[in-house]
């Protein structure tokens, strides 16, 4: 698997209370802003490509269920279905399947030995109804 980024997505309600924090003390900027899914970046000298999420309930739906640890660790790859192929061939459990997601990528998830989520993808055009989620 070869990596090409890694960001993290807190599980909140607090989603507004969250950006407020981080843009007001540490210098962050959204990047990406459904209502129920907001990335931001944090500004760096070092790193330009410091980036968290904080994702809520969408559409209702029962998010809980789904993700049972506390983060989901989102990792990019260079070729998300040959790690998916790679990862059919062990024990591994999946959450979600390989699919593509109008959001921008395809994925596939599965937990971590602790109950966090590793949400595993690479970059796909984004769907034109998410064109407007994309800030400066």
């Amino acid at each position: 698997m070869k990596l090409k980024d890694l960001s993290i997505t807190f599980h909140t309600e607090k989603i507004k209370e969250c950006v407020d924090f981080y843009s007001k003390y540490l210098r962050a900027k959204v990047s990406f802003d459904t209502g129920w899914y907001v990335s931001i970046h944090l500004q760096s000298d070092i790193n330009p490509y410091i980036y968290i999420s904080f994702q809520g309930n969408p559409d209702g739906r029962a998010v809980k269920n789904l993700f049972t640890g506390g983060i989901t660790l989102n990792l990019m790859v260079e070729d998300v279905d040959a790690c998916w192929e790679k990862l059919r061939q062990t024990d591994i459990t999946f959450v979600e399947e390989i699919t593509d997601h109008e959001w921008g990528n395809r994925a596939f998830s599965l937990y971590d030995p602790i109950g966090n989520l590793v949400y595993v993808y690479s970059e796909r055009p984004l769907h034109e109804k998410y064109k407007d989620a994309v800030k400066g």
